[in-house]
């Protein structure tokens, strides 16, 4: 009998099948395994619609903080919103900023993220990112 070999080494071809597309579904919320504990709220939200001078930023959990970078540009510590009681850090296009306002079509942001209560510094940084719509 052939059948049982066959019908054997399909269900594992299904099987296999099945794990990487499982695997697949969880990516895209996250860049990075720690960030799933890290990362409260992308801002905006990943795939959203925005306006040129929206703002954009990450909110994480205590303990962590961030700097970020758009279109591949790092934005100046001085140019970021902090508000280190959220852990919430963010930037606003605008004149005289690193980025004056935001290109219409798709944007990437990179939040690198670490954790300097447990003296991580930057070069121990996490890569978040994310991409939306600038209409």
């Amino acid at each position: 009998m052939r059948v049982r070999p066959l019908a054997a080494a399909t269900l594992a071809v299904v099987a296999l099948g099945l794990f990487v597309y499982a695997f697949t579904l969880g990516r895209g919320a996250t860049d990075v395994a720690v960030t799933g504990d890290a990362v409260e709220q992308l801002v905006p939200a990943r795939g959203a619609q925005v306006l040129r001078q929206t703002e954009i930023g990450i909110d994480l959990a205590p303990e962590w903080t961030a700097l970020l970078v758009v279109n591949g540009v790092e934005i100046p510590e001085d140019q970021l919103r902090r508000v280190d009681a959220q852990n919430q850090v963010f930037f606003t296009a605008g004149p005289e900023m690193e980025i004056e306002e935001l290109p219409a079509g798709t944007v990437e942001v990179t939040a690198l993220i670490w954790r300097p209560v447990a003296g991580e510094t930057r070069a121990d940084a996490d890569r978040v990112q994310w991409t939306f719509q600038v209409v």
